[in-house]
Formats: structure tokens, C-alpha cells, sequence
């Protein structure tokens, strides 16, 4: 309990600067390129976050959950990480020749070839980077001071390089490069502080590590299509103008999605792995005395989205994005939907290994996130766009909790509000009771 109130603090932390560094540069660099230009930054992250997802394979959530159950098993441990590292990079290899044959016959991505190439170098950060590994360990204070360093390197570099309109795709390099040399430094520290001894698995030993967590890598897939492909789906029917506005409109909701991801959800996803590990109740009891505190932490930041997000966004963006102030409004809800859709799922489905279900649910997800997509988009553009993501999550939610409760499984009920609060409360106080 005390290390995750200490990864949970040294998370929350570091969300807090990685909110006010954007206070520094984007005010600077949207006055400069323009909602045209960003739109076309976000299409090209939005691209290449396929390539990423084909690199990842399921790989960190399937490692956390098995080091996290057995952290005293060192074998085990060497195993799992060089045989995530070898079939990341041989994934790497495939995914930059389905790059380069894309980018090089598409002429709408030749045309702008160089801004994703410069997107596509932060890939090499998905291969070497090994926050998985200390996410598994509990040790996520140092991801927080790593990634709070690609934050910095980052602004630093945009507010160096951007001088005019025709500068913006050093936005996407800077995020490469910050990216690229944080994850290196990362991983030689990890290797050492976790003593992990790496060597080339066998091809058996990777045939077995791709056929066990292909199920995870479909939904990761899944989750993609119908969570990340918006910014995507709609760079493809509508115009950059369109994009930049909706990217502009979903930073703030994004940012309070990274609040609940990074401060909460790594955080949490160990200390719920572990407690299964011990046994099926156990684990249970550890999530529904998680719900009640997490639906009010949550409610609250999809009010302050809607109340005060829109005059933020004035601040930072200027009145070129007067409009992204309706795109915020419509996703503010988000953060409590996609936060009660990674309790039912990640934390719950995933470690009662029901990884079929959770497919198959996000399966259908993807196919109604598409559909909405389609319909929404070519009426409303981008406001199509923030109601397909939105309803998409409300399904996604349900779909979860209904599975569930047709398994037995009550998650939700009323009843263990006052077991939440007791268990609460001894926590905190045996928490405060060891720090004194």
C-alpha cells in the first residue's frame, strides 16, 4: 500500500508538470503553424500509432501481469523480458517495410513523407522503451522522471526549432528523438536495478511468446481501431482544418485520460495483478473497493473539463480554435467512462484471464466505433467524430459490466460502499502509521 501511494504520488506529480509544460509551448507553436498544419502533425501521429501497436503485440500488459504475479522468480523474469525485447525489434523490421511501402505508394503520404519519417523514428522508442518492466516491479516514481524528461527535452526543442509555419514537423521529430533517448537511458537503468540478464530466446521460446499473447495484441488492435482512429478515419474524409480543431478540442480530455492512465491505472494494474495472484476473492475485493473512490475522483474531472476546459482552451490555442470548445464539451464525459471501461476490463477481465471476452467485446466496439465513424463524420466532420468516440466508450463500458454480471461476477454493487470505506480507511491509516 505505501509503494502505491508512493507511485501513485510521484505519477500524479509529474501529470501536474506535463500539464503546465504545454502552458509553454502550446500557445507558442499553434500561433505559429496554425490549425491547418496541427492537423496534419495529429494525422501523422495518428498514422503511425499502427505501427506502435504492431511493435507493442499485447506485449507489456501480458508481461506485467506475469512478473507482477512473481516477482521473486529472477529466471522467470530474464525470460519475459528478452523475449518481449527480441520480438519487439523483429516486429520493428516488419512494421518499417509495411511503412515504406505504404508511405512511398500512397501519394497523399509521399507528398508529406518527410513529417512521417520523422513520426515514425519515435517507433524505435516503442522497441527499447521499458517502463512495462518497472511498471511491473512497482517501481513507476523513475517512469515518472523519465517521462517527465521527454517532456522537458521535448519543449525545449519545439520552442528552439519552430520559428515559422513551414517548422512543424520538427514538432513530431522532437517527440521522436526526447522519446528515442529517454528509452534508452531507461533500459540500461532497469537492466541494472533489476538485474536482468538478457540473451537471444529461441524460436520456440518466441513462437510461444507470440502465440500466448496474440489474443491481447487483437484487442490492443481492437481498442485502437475504435478508441485512436478518429483523428485518423477523419484526416481521410474531411480536411486538416477539421483535424486540427478536433485534436485541439480532445488535448485537455486527453490529458485528464493521462491523469487517470499513468497516476492510477499503472499504479493500480500490479497491485490488482498480485492480489489475484494470492486468489480469485481477494483480487475482486481489491477492485470493488477501488470503484466508489475512483467514480468520484472521476466525476469531478469530467465536470472541470466541462465547466472550466473551453476557457483553457481559449487560453492555449487562441481564437482560431473557438470551435474546439464544443469538441471538449461533447468528450468531457470521457475520463469517467474509459475509466470505469479499464476497471471492468483491465483489471478486472484480463486478470480473471478472461482475454477472449475482452476481445470480443472491443471487437464489437471497433466495428461500431468504424460505423459511427462513417456516418458521423461525413454529416457532422469533426463533431461526428467526438460523438462516435463517445457513444463508442458508453458501449464498450456496458458491454464489460454486462459480461460480468452474466458471469456472477458484481463488481458494482451498493452493498460494498461501507467495506470500500472500511477498507479505506484502514489503509490510509496503516499507511500514515508507517510514514510516521
Amino acid at each position: 500500500m505505501r509503494r502505491f501511494a508512493t507511485n501513485v504520488a510521484s505519477l500524479f506529480g509529474v501529470q501536474v508538470a506535463n500539464f503546465l509544460l504545454p502552458l509553454l509551448t502550446v500557445p507558442y507553436v499553434v500561433r505559429i503553424i496554425g490549425p491547418e498544419k496541427l492537423g496534419l502533425l495529429n494525422f501523422s501521429q495518428a498514422y503511425v500509432t499502427y505501427f506502435s501497436l504492431l511493435i507493442n503485440y499485447g506485449f507489456d500488459m501480458a508481461a506485467v501481469r506475469a512478473i507482477a504475479a512473481n516477482r521473486s522468480d529472477q529466471d522467470a523474469t530474464n525470460r519475459i523480458v528478452s523475449q518481449v525485447l527480441a520480438g519487439k525489434a523483429l516486429l520493428w523490421v516488419l512494421s518499417t517495410v509495411i511503412f515504406a511501402v505504404v508511405s512511398l505508394s500512397n501519394p497523399e503520404f509521399k507528398q508529406h513523407l518527410l513529417l512521417h519519417v520523422c513520426t515514425y523514428l519515435v517507433c524505435i522508442g516503442t522497441v527499447l522503451s521499458p517502463f512495462w518492466l518497472y511498471q511491473a516491479m512497482e517501481d513507476l516514481g523513475r517512469v515518472a522522471l523519465f517521462n517527465l524528461a521527454v517532456k522537458l527535452i521535448f519543449s525545449l526543442s519545439v520552442l528552439l526549432l519552430i520559428r515559422q509555419a513551414s517548422d512543424y514537423f520538427y514538432q513530431n521529430l522532437a517527440i521522436s528523438v526526447s522519446q528515442i533517448l529517454v528509452s534508452v537511458g531507461a533500459l540500461y537503468v532497469a537492466l541494472r536495478r533489476f538485474h536482468i540478464k538478457l540473451r537471444w530466446p529461441t524460436r520456440a521460446e518466441l513462437a510461444n511468446r507470440f502465440r500466448e499473447d496474440r489474443t491481447l495484441f487483437f484487442s490492443s488492435v481492437t481498442i485502437t481501431i475504435y478508441a485512436s482512429s478518429n483523428i485518423f478515419i477523419l484526416g481521410l474524409m474531411s480536411v486538416p482544418y477539421n483535424v486540427g480543431i478536433y485534436a485541439a478540442g480532445t488535448r485537455l480530455e486527453g490529458m485528464a485520460e493521462s491523469f487517470i492512465g499513468l497516476a492510477l491505472n499503472q499504479a493500480f494494474f500490479p497491485v490488482v495483478a498480485q492480489a489475484f495472484g494470492q486468489g480469485r476473492e481477494e483480487g475482486l475485493r481489491m477492485v470493488r473497493n477501488t470503484f466508489f473512490p475512483l467514480v468520484g475522483l472521476l466525476v469531478l474531472v469530467a465536470l472541470g473539463l466541462w465547466l472550466v476546459g473551453p476557457f483553457v482552451l481559449t487560453l492555449l490555442y487562441g481564437a482560431k480554435f473557438q470551435e474546439a470548445g464544443t469538441i471538449l464539451r461533447v468528450v468531457a464525459v470521457l475520463p469517467l467512462v474509459i475509466g470505469l471501461s479499464n476497471l471492468l476490463g483491465l483489471h478486472t477481465m484480463l486478470n480473471l484471464r478472461m482475454d477472449r471476452a475482452f476481445f470480443l467485446v472491443t471487437a464489437v466496439g471497433s466495428v461500431v466505433g468504424l460505423a459511427l465513424n462513417w456516418l458521423l463524420i461525413r454529416r457532422f466532420a469533426h463533431v461526428g467524430a467526438a460523438y462516435a468516440l463517445v457513444i463508442t466508450e458508453l458501449y464498450i463500458t456496458g458491454a464489460m459490466y454486462g459480461y460480468l454480471r452474466w458471469k456472477g461476477i458484481e463488481v458494482i454493487k451498493l452493498s460494498h460502499l461501507r467495506e470500500t470505506v472500511d477498507f479505506t480507511k484502514s489503509r490510509w491509516l496503516a499507511l500514515t502509521k508507517r510514514s510516521a
